[in-house]
């Protein structure tokens, strides 16, 4: 029924209730998994007035952002490796990856290049005016892609 499944985990912590639904979905057929995450940028901190040393302070600051988002993406890739490489002992196919930018752009572009089939998406649960304020990567993919959308709250 469905040949890919894009499973975007925003720590593995808190995903264990989607990669479960992952399982069943999934079962013996031969759908591949996709354990996705997508690592925030970094953005320099703010130079104070009276710290601006020019052109060679802020080249500074952009490279020591730069250093801190690869550690993440390399940190977060060994994470999610792992998790990928125990669900295909457990007899599933299996890929990882992990992307760099604004959560919802990043799982919409995933599911539109890889023709993705079905999402499994966790969240929050958020209600009222924090909902409002920091909206929800599951609306926004629900919104944006034509293909079935699993939302389960996390465990």
């Amino acid at each position: 029924m469905y040949g890919k499944i894009l499973l975007p985990v925003e720590n593995i912590e808190s995903a264990g209730l989607a990669i479960s639904n992952a399982k069943q979905i999934v079962g013996s057929g031969c759908a591949e998994v996709i354990l996705f995450h997508v690592v925030s940028p970094e953005t320099p901190p703010v130079m104070l007035h009276d710290h601006i040393g020019g052109v060679q302070a802020a080249a500074e600051l952009f490279e020591v952002a730069q250093c801190a988002e690869a550690k993440n993406v390399e940190d977060q890739t060994a994470i999610i490796q792992i998790t990928a490489e125990e669900l295909s002992s457990a007899g599933l196919s299996v890929s990882s990856q992990v992307v760099v930018g604004k959560a919802s752009v990043e799982i919409v572009r995933a599911v539109l290049e890889q023709e993705i089939d079905l999402v499994i998406i966790s969240t929050r649960g958020r209600r009222g005016v924090s909902r409002a304020f920091l909206g929800s990567v599951a609306d926004e993919v629900m919104r944006d892609v034509d293909i079935p959308v699993m939302v389960v709250r996390r465990s």
